[in-house]
């Protein structure tokens, strides 16, 4: 697959999502520059940590900070390692037919969790529950076709992305609240001492109504990019499909053991999956011939 295809992988519709939540983060960021002073040092200086913060993303010590954010280590029990890595050498033969670009090594550590689940990270590494052991071979194998997927679609990518995105806006969003509470606090506390009470009330508003507005504006920013994750995983999951394991994966998730939205409208706007009906009728209209019935 030439680099055009590979590109195509990363800008298509599913993705939209993340990058305007990519560029809203990015364009707040330059309206504070903007705010503070916008010159060539600062976006020099603004452009290089970014650059930074993602070149650290993409490296193996980014992969063990986001594997070490979810609580993943290495897998050092040889019984554990004799079960999965026989299975992850043929996944991983069986995606780098279909998608040459992906590395050879792959990595696998484990979260110490009993639900049933897993999760790709970077560009060489899979995470997966202890629950996962619990499964028939196939379905773990199944489950790791759909982590490959988002491998070779690049979404760990897109996912380090905007992860570096959103840790700069954190901080510039946090410096700022602070600031606003400071300042506000020490005017309040003068207006209180020179019994102005009203600006003291009026100050402290302001500071409550910035923290709420900072609080919207990442509610809003996730909206985007929690849909173009529901849409990622209809991907990975034809992914799975392709590579042969679309009737199990159906089955594995027909059994609710893999992540699903909560209930009600605006915990499912925040989801990061859609909801197992909806994705195992995307694989029956693929092709898949699971049935429960």
């Amino acid at each position: 697959m030439d680099i055009w295809h590979r590109i195509g992988y990363i800008f298509r519709l599913s993705n939209f999502g993340a990058f305007v939540f990519l560029f809203l983060n990015i364009g707040l960021m330059f309206l504070i520059l903007l705010y503070v002073g916008l010159n060539e040092i600062n976006v020099l200086i603004f452009i290089s940590i970014y650059a930074l913060v993602f070149a650290v993303g993409l490296s193996p010590i980014g992969e063990w900070i986001f594997s070490l954010s979810l609580g993943a280590k290495n897998i050092k029990r040889n019984d554990i390692k004799l079960k999965l890595y026989p299975l992850l050498d043929i996944v991983r033969e069986q995606a780098r037919q279909r998608s040459p670009y992906i590395s050879k090594n792959i990595k696998l550590k484990i979260i110490q969790d009993d639900t049933i689940n897993a999760f790709a990270v970077g560009r060489k590494t899979i995470c997966v529950t202890r629950g996962l052991l619990n499964l028939e071979d196939e379905e773990i194998m199944s489950i790791l076709a759909h982590e490959f997927g988002h491998i070779a679609y690049r979404h760990t990518l897109i996912q380090v992305l905007v992860t570096c995105s959103n840790v700069l806006v954190s901080i510039f969003l946090l410096i700022i609240k602070i600031l606003c509470w400071i300042i506000a606090g020490f005017f309040s506390l003068f207006s209180f001492a020179n019994k102005s009470y009203i600006s003291g009330i009026i100050i402290t508003l302001c500071a409550a109504f910035s923290s709420f507005l900072i609080w919207l504006w990442t509610k809003f920013c996730l909206l985007f990019l929690r849909w173009s994750m529901r849409e990622n995983e209809y991907l990975a999951d034809e992914y799975a499909y392709l590579l042969g394991y679309g009737n199990m994966l159906a089955s594995i998730l027909d059994r609710s053991v893999c992540t699903q939205p909560q209930k009600g409208f605006l915990k499912a706007l925040y989801s990061t999956h859609p909801s197992n009906d909806n994705r195992i009728a995307k694989l029956q209209k693929l092709g898949v011939e699971y049935s429960i019935y």
